[in-house]
């Protein structure tokens, strides 16, 4: 058997390393910052407890490039871009990424909420890693503020602060994400319509 080349060895450490990412996400969002360990991620990933360190320094690094990557590959960015494009009215695009948020709760991105709302109340975060969090949900503040100020203008949105409903409406969001219960998979568009009565009009 002919010896691996250059490439061949590189895409091999490539998938590796993303093994072991998702593995950490995993392990991350199921046990929040503090318990997670360097072995859990291993047991996580199958792999040996010394092969995480030749890919990362430590816990802080592992967590740090896991949600580095797992944002880049985040199906919510694409759907907020997407939406930004669609021809419907504020409430709608409001309604629709209730329901795609509210749907993708199994999928990784559930996981990236958990891992976030972990570390907002977790002492001793490396502030770069905390910083990074920020940055995440900022994203989605500055993509859904002039969506409610365009609903207030049509009608659709009470007259509130735009900044403090769009807080409101991403915090629950993201409470019911990190949770994750199936009650809100039964008769959902009953439950989105009950749960935007708090910021509609109507």
């Amino acid at each position: 058997m002919a010896p691996l080349n250059e490439d061949q060895l590189e895409s091999i450490r490539n998938e590796r390393k993303i093994q072991i990412m998702r593995a950490a996400i995993k392990t991350f969002a199921a046990n929040g910052f503090k318990l997670t360990k360097i072995s859990l991620i291993a047991k996580e990933a199958g792999i040996s407890h010394g092969l995480v360190y030749h890919y990362f320094k430590s816990k802080e690094e592992v967590l740090y490039e896991s949600l580095e990557w797992a944002m880049e590959l985040n199906e919510t960015r694409k759907y907020l871009n997407d939406l930004s494009k669609m021809e419907v009215t504020p409430l709608e695009k409001i309604r629709k990424f209730t329901k795609f948020a509210l749907s993708s709760s199994k999928s990784e991105s559930s996981d990236i909420f958990r891992i976030i709302q972990n570390l907002e109340h977790t002492e001793g975060v490396p502030t770069h890693i905390l910083d990074f969090t920020k940055n995440v949900g900022m994203m989605y503040v500055e993509f859904f503020i002039p969506i409610f100020i365009e609903g207030q203008a049509a009608g659709e949105i009470i007259q509130e602060d735009p900044e403090e409903l769009v807080g409101l409406f991403l915090t629950i969001i993201s409470g019911v994400m990190a949770d994750d219960p199936d009650y809100w998979h039964e008769n959902m568009d009953r439950k989105i319509n009950i749960f935007l009565r708090m910021i509609t009009t109507r």
